[in-house]
């Protein structure tokens, strides 16, 4: 026997009350003085035995009582498994991941649609006092699912009609722990779960750590939806590749999509983008059988806040691995804060913003006289001269704890009259140091170092091979580098014109050679305009792929939830494209995000932009042929073919079910309640026919004649 309500049991000891009173009431004789005992004589001595008899009954069906409304306060239940009578507990599962979007192989309707019509036929099936619910295979938020069973058919209907397609791949495990642990606290301590599902091989070839033991009061019911062949080739999203820099207003940003041919034949196929400014562009593609591909998708923003883009295929076999979802975050106007005077940093500052006030680069130019630096709003890149950081030792304090958090410094020659740099200048604290001028008249050719270090693969992203690139140099001081310093440019024989350290979070590029056409070509060449934009906002940091992350942009496969990112804060989720979605709650509580966009989510003063694709799982054509579901271990299920004809009430009999004992307990109170009335009714009649009643736990006198009590 189970007990739906077992706190009430803790309250049968309550039951014995009677007992205590009767206890506690009792006293002792006390003796009453007549003057003769003639007329108790004639009482007749069983009579006081049957009043004895009939007390105790009445104490013990007052017992009974009490512990009768106690026990069914608890609704107890019989577990029973013969079939028919009791209550049957039930769980349908309805596979609604993106895989089900395809079309089946036994109706004109996706196979979604089928898992649909197949469970709703087996809830019309069921008995009315039947338990059951609805459960999603992909977590969705637009959906409101049950969260325990119910006897509303109406309801169930409702939220079968509300399921949709997704782009996610599902968690058998979590779906599966969740409908047994319904069962188990139900009434019958178990039931039956009917799964609609294709059986996905990615989906449910899981391991056993959730699944080891046999559980024999629960049976799962596999109804396989098998797939129609597919028509055409598939390509799917593989990835997304953010820019890996800062953005700014203004400039020309490109965002990666990864595609593959996961199919056995060739594809051609059309790229489409739109963005938040309405922008849409489209790109024809070709690709070959499992042939992967990038292709760059443009995308520039005119204002500070969250941007987003939205990219799908066209033109595969197959739909609901198709589509991605970007979100960007542009931080309006950058500042490069230059410390001295504009005629000694040459062409520098026409470089990093050609007007500077950021009309064409988002980067606006600042000149100052010393290390002040603006803490609310610090520089993208401050940019001095060797021989200025030389002078003003207290700068470097500044400089450092800028550099560590997070910020760009550059350390170039100085072009101001009367400078040669004719001796060695050291910068301890940086661990560089800049010896004498050499200069050549006829120029020596700038050679690129370290080309495989980040810095130079993001400028090959946008100029392309850098070895094609003719840099000449005419003057130059060598660079002295300590530990940690990478060489970038070099003039051969060992000496090094450009240098890139790493400090804390942010950099140090470290130049032996001025931006100017005197000093070199790079003004001429468009690889050094290049060069220094990407030491100002090149250096961003990347997005994350799962957590919160200080870019303030998440990437996600659809079907993953973000782990709570702001412990313990409220979170709102607002959808910026893709799903309607508006949610509210703690972040540990932030649900799984089922199809591809972009939302964004804010915990106080913190946000992060959630990127979300199509899981490339779901265009895989593997499927459980076989009549075992590894997921599910030595848990007993049976795998049938789907049927959309099929008889669903044979599905019923046999299953763990529960008799309800309420209703026998409150019968067993009622005739309980009737015979104490009885009884009672029966002792009041007797007190008045003249006979004195003997309570239990009454004052008892004892009655004595004179001559007795004299004797």
């Amino acid at each position: 026997m189970i007990f739906a309500a077992p706190t009430f049991l803790f309250l049968l000891p309550l039951a014995g009350l009677p007992i205590l009173f009767h206890l506690v009431l009792k006293q002792k004789k006390r003796t009453i003085v007549f003057s003769t005992l003639m007329f108790f004589h004639r009482v007749d001595p069983k009579l006081n035995t049957r009043r004895k008899i009939r007390e105790w009954l009445l104490l013990a069906l007052r017992v009974l009582m009490i512990a009768l409304v106690l026990l069914a306060l608890s609704r107890p239940a019989i577990r029973s498994a013969a079939g028919d009578g009791g209550k049957l507990s039930l769980v349908v599962v309805v596979d609604n991941s993106g895989s089900m979007s395809a079309g089946s192989e036994t109706a004109d309707a996706t196979k979604l649609a089928c898992a649909k019509e197949g469970a709703r036929k087996l809830l019309s099936s069921l008995e009315p006092s039947a338990d059951a619910t609805v459960m999603l295979f992909v977590e969705d938020p637009l959906v409101a699912v049950p969260e325990s069973l119910t006897t509303d058919r109406g309801a169930l209907l409702e939220c079968l009609d509300r399921i949709g397609p997704t782009e996610a791949t599902g968690d058998a495990q979590r779906a599966l722990a969740k409908a047994f642990g319904l069962l188990h606290g139900s009434t019958a301590g178990g039931g039956v779960v009917h799964v609609f599902s294709d059986l996905q091989r990615a989906e449910w070839s899981g391991d056993l750590k959730r699944f080891d033991t046999p559980d024999r009061l629960i049976h799962v019911y596999f109804h396989r939806i098998g797939a129609s062949p597919q028509q055409g080739a598939n390509v799917a999203v593989t990835g997304i590749q953010f820019p890996e820099q800062r953005l700014f207003v203004g400039q020309p940003y490109e965002v990666g999509l990864a595609l593959r041919n996961t199919s056995d034949a060739a594809a051609d196929v059309r790229v489409n983008c739109i963005d938040s400014r309405g922008e849409r562009s489209t790109r024809s593609l070709s690709l070959q059988r499992q042939e992967t591909a990038t292709v760059g998708l443009s995308m520039t923003m005119g204002e500070q806040g969250h941007h987003w883009l939205k990219a799908w295929i066209e033109g595969d076999g197959f739909a609901a691995d198709n589509a991605a979802g970007v979100g960007l975050f542009c931080e309006g106007m950058g500042t490069v804060q230059f410390i001295g005077e504009p005629i000694q940093f040459g062409v520098l500052p026409v470089a990093l913003s050609p007007s500077g006030g950021g009309q064409l680069t988002g980067l606006v130019t600042k000149f100052s006289p010393s290390a002040q630096l603006d803490k609310g709003n610090p520089p993208v890149l401050v940019a001095t001269t060797w021989d200025r950081l030389e002078a003003a030792s207290g700068d470097s304090a500044v400089l450092t704890s800028y550099a560590e958090g997070g910020g760009s410094l550059l350390v170039v020659p100085s072009l101001s009259r009367g400078y040669g740099a004719s001796a060695t200048q050291e910068l301890s604290w940086a661990g560089a140091g800049l010896r004498a001028r050499e200069a050549y008249k006829s120029g020596v050719r700038l050679e690129v170092m370290n080309r495989d270090c980040h810095f130079w693969r993001q400028i090959e992203r946008i100029v392309g091979d850098i070895s094609t690139e003719q840099i000449a140099a005419y003057a130059f001081c060598p660079l002295d580098l300590g530990s940690g310093f990478t060489p970038l440019l070099g003039a051969g024989a060992g000496k090094v014109v450009l240098a890139h350290k790493s400090l804390g979070t942010g950099n140090i590029f470290v130049s032996g050679t001025a931006f100017s056409s005197r000093w070199n070509t790079l003004p001429l060449s468009g690889l050094g305009v290049v060069m220094v934009q990407r030491m100002a906002v090149g250096t961003g940091p990347v997005p994350d792929s799962q957590g919160g992350s200080p870019s303030r942009m998440l990437s996600l496969v659809a079907g993953e939830r973000p782990e709570a990112w702001s412990a313990g804060a409220e979170t709102q989720i607002l959808s910026l494209t893709g799903d309607a979605l508006e949610w509210k709650g703690r972040s540990n509580e932030v649900p799984a995000f089922p199809r591809t966009g972009v939302y964004l989510m804010t915990a106080g003063a913190d946000k992060c932009c959630v990127s979300v694709r199509a899981s490339d799982k779901e265009g895989e054509r593997l499927f459980i042929e076989g009549s075992t579901v590894p997921v599910l271990g030595p848990i007993g299920h049976t795998v049938v073919s789907f049927d959309p004809d099929a008889d669903y009430s044979q599905y019923h009999a046999g299953q763990a079910r529960a008799v309800e004992m309420y209703i026998p307990m409150l019968l067993l109170l009622m005739l309980a309640m009737l015979f104490e009335g009885l009884l009672g009714a029966s002792r009041f009649r007797s007190r008045s026919w003249g006979i004195l009643p003997v309570f239990s736990w009454a004052r008892r006198p004892c009655y004595e004649s004179v001559q007795e009590r004299d004797a």
